[in-house]
């Protein structure tokens, strides 16, 4: 009672009464408001040691990825949320907030378990954690696979990849983290930074090989691309860094676009009308968007790796590489092949008219400071500098 008491802010409630309903379903009862959290009845059972917390305090216990619903529930009229809560001795817990709000008091009601963690549960929740702290730590970063042109073996590019420099782990691939990110809805501002650091990169690389034609490819999903607010910023970071139109082209994989066809359209419309090119990604792993290539308007189509690996031992993948070339030139784009992997690779594409070529025959994603000097210089033995 008296820990209740010391804090008049809180809507005064009688502790006796929520602690009769803790201990009669096991629960805990709670008063929260946005500085303040008091808990009533057996908190050791939620792996807290006392009844009154700052809010800030509890929201750090949450797994990252239930902070945001959580602190939107103070502000709410009611409360139903299913959280996990890593208890003042460690353990991690499934809770369940169920509470309501009367006028402007605090909100109120029980917590309840729900339900038992896995044995690994808390390398789980680890994870959030690692993964939310490299977004604001600035650990995600933008590393950059040379797109080349393939009749001449000179750099025309570079595609922008998520890569995670984990201190005292080294450089970890998106399949380590950015499902994970998904999850958390971290993916839209991870996009954001890469992009906007890609459209500065291009910019310095452009001002230091002067004349150079080079361009930058980023990815979108197509919930990025449908986000409040996602043109705007693609527009202003292209903008900001003063790069020429056509030189920044922004890639949606082909699946991705047929699951909003008509909203992505009118996107696309926009961003081509500020001067950033469309490309298609993936294109070869779905079919429906065949017949709306002259609708979407794209400027690139992109090869799936798939037919370009098969291409060697498969005529039916190589027909599928030639009729791509042919449709994307119906329409006035230019192709990129990706995941090539051989010289011989590389020369039977050329013959066959693809534009550009991307795959480990040139390089892996590099980190910036090399992607500079391969702008320079190129890369013995594979890459032309685009001066050179």
């Amino acid at each position: 009672m008296t820990g209740w008491r010391c804090w008049p802010e809180i809507r005064s409630v009688d502790d006796a009464l929520f602690s009769r309903a803790a201990r009669a379903t096991g629960a805990v009862a709670f008063s929260l408001d946005l500085d303040r959290a008091h808990f009533s009845g057996p908190v050791g059972e939620i792996g807290l040691l006392k009844p009154d917390y700052r809010m800030d305090d509890i929201i750090d216990m949450l797994a990252p990825g239930d902070r945001e619903d959580f602190t939107a529930a103070l502000v709410s009229g009611d409360i139903d949320l299913r959280v996990r809560m890593v208890g003042e001795e460690g353990a991690v817990r499934y809770l369940r907030f169920i509470g309501s709000r009367a006028g402007d008091e605090s909100l109120t009601g029980l917590i309840l378990p729900a339900g038992r963690f896995s044995i690994d549960a808390r390398d789980q929740l680890d994870r959030e954690t690692r993964v939310t702290d490299a977004v604001e730590d600035g650990e995600i970063l933008a590393h950059y696979q040379p797109i080349i042109a393939l009749e001449t073996g000179r750099l025309a590019g570079f595609e922008a990849l998520a890569r995670w420099d984990r201190p005292g782990v080294g450089i970890i691939g998106p399949d380590d983290f950015l499902a994970l990110a998904d999850d958390l809805d971290l993916l839209g501002r991870i996009g954001d930074q890469v992009r906007e650091t890609a459209a500065r990169d291009l910019a310095a690389w452009r001002r230091s090989a002067s004349g150079a034609p080079l361009f930058m490819a980023a990815n979108a999903s197509v919930g990025e691309l449908l986000a409040d607010g996602f043109t705007d910023r693609l527009i202003a970071a292209v903008t900001k860094a003063g790069l020429r139109a056509g030189t920044y082209k922004l890639e949606i994989a082909e699946t991705e676009i047929m699951r909003e066809p008509d909203r992505a359209a009118a996107v696309i419309a926009e961003l081509k009308a500020a001067g950033i090119q469309i490309a298609l990604d993936d294109f070869g792993t779905g079919y429906s968007s065949l017949s709306r290539l002259d609708e979407f308007s794209f400027d690139t189509v992109k090869i799936d790796r798939y037919f370009v690996r098969a291409m060697s031992a498969s005529a039916s993948a190589a027909k599928v590489v030639e009729s791509v070339l042919q449709l994307a030139k119906h329409y006035g784009m230019t192709v990129v092949a990706e995941g090539i992997e051989s010289a011989e690779t590389a020369d039977q594409l050329a013959a066959m008219g693809c534009d550009f070529g991307q795959g480990f025959r040139f390089a892996g994603a590099v980190a910036p400071e090399l992607a500079a000097e391969i702008v320079r210089s190129g890369l013995p033995g594979r890459i032309i500098s685009p001066l050179g």
